[in-house]
């Protein structure tokens, strides 16, 4: 019964459904500011919605390369006029994936982010100096730094990456470390290559001032609770293993926030499992007896 609820609550939330698939540019991107996070197409082994299946319609897997239809190509279209506005962050935010995250959470993914410096363009120096930033990611961040939003093609250039091969992977490592680290974003798309399609970049700091200035005002932890409260309302349910995994957060410290959010009724925790699991309330329509008994014990000491 709740396995149930749950898929049909993440079918509708995700837009898996015919009635529910959007059918316009405006809708794509009200519908990726209000889930926050949102990757651009499914991807085995994480659990968030894509905005590729809510242009359909359906849950499954994207069409592989070679086998994209017409919704597909309309998807892909509306997501590169989407972030080419500015007005959402783009990028591997989770090492392969690329995401969509909106303006509002983006404060509180910079004030957990390892590769969060301050701010200041010459702070990413340090980051190199204590070994926390590779060669090839200084030089393409400060080749950003220097000329302002890049291709990949320019920045591979000015960097002495030009090529396929190991070249091309030294490259694209470096770029998704970036990424990871939010410090660069994908902010447009250009023709400045044989295939006529890249990617064109940004410093995060320049792109997103102020959310850069709001997230020096958080505390990692208070991010951290607001980022675990809102992914586990998002998806339903979900390992918290999995949780630790996808943000790139330890575990220990993940339970720790989990059980305060927990405390404070924000979530449910299920310790009845091989996995300690993350519940949405709203989602399951239910909450494990002991941590109903346990939650209302603190709200009776706290009276």
């Amino acid at each position: 019964m709740i396995e149930q609820r749950l898929q049909e609550y993440r079918e509708r939330r995700f837009r898996q459904r015919p009635e529910l698939r959007i059918s316009g540019e405006s809708e794509a991107e009200a519908f990726i500011d209000e889930l926050g996070i949102c990757l651009f197409q499914p991807n085995r082994g994480i659990l968030l919605p894509s905005l590729w299946q809510a242009v359909v319609g359906a849950s499954g897997p994207a069409p592989r390369w070679g086998e994209h239809d017409r919704l597909y190509m309309r998807a892909w279209t509306w997501k590169d006029n989407i972030f080419s506005r500015g007005q959402v962050f783009y990028g591997k935010a989770f090492g392969s994936y690329r995401t969509f995250i909106a303006r509002r959470l983006l404060p509180h993914f910079y004030a957990v982010s390892d590769m969060n410096y301050g701010g200041d363009d010459g702070d990413y120096l340090e980051l190199y100096q204590d070994g926390k930033l590779s060669l090839d990611a200084r030089n393409i961040y400060a080749a950003i730094l220097d000329h302002g939003p890049s291709s990949t093609t320019a920045l591979r250039e000015r960097c002495g990456l030009p090529g396929g091969g190991q070249t091309a992977r030294r490259f694209d490592r470096a770029l998704t470390e970036l990424q990871r680290g939010l410090m660069v974003c994908v902010v447009g798309v250009s023709d400045d290559n044989a295939w006529k399609y890249s990617f064109r970049y940004n410093a995060v700091t320049r792109q997103f001032p102020a959310e850069i200035a709001r997230a020096r005002e958080l505390s990692s932890r208070e991010a951290m609770s607001v980022l675990v409260s809102h992914y586990v309302g998002l998806v339903g349910s979900v390992a918290a293993l999995d949780v630790a995994r996808l943000f790139g957060w330890s575990y220990d410290r993940l339970i720790r926030v989990a059980r305060t959010l927990a405390e404070r009724g924000k979530i449910g925790l299920d310790e009845g499992c091989s996995q300690l699991r993350l519940l949405a309330p709203q989602a399951t329509g239910t909450m494990p007896e002991a941590q109903a008994e346990s939650l209302s014990a603190t709200r009776k000491a706290a009276r």
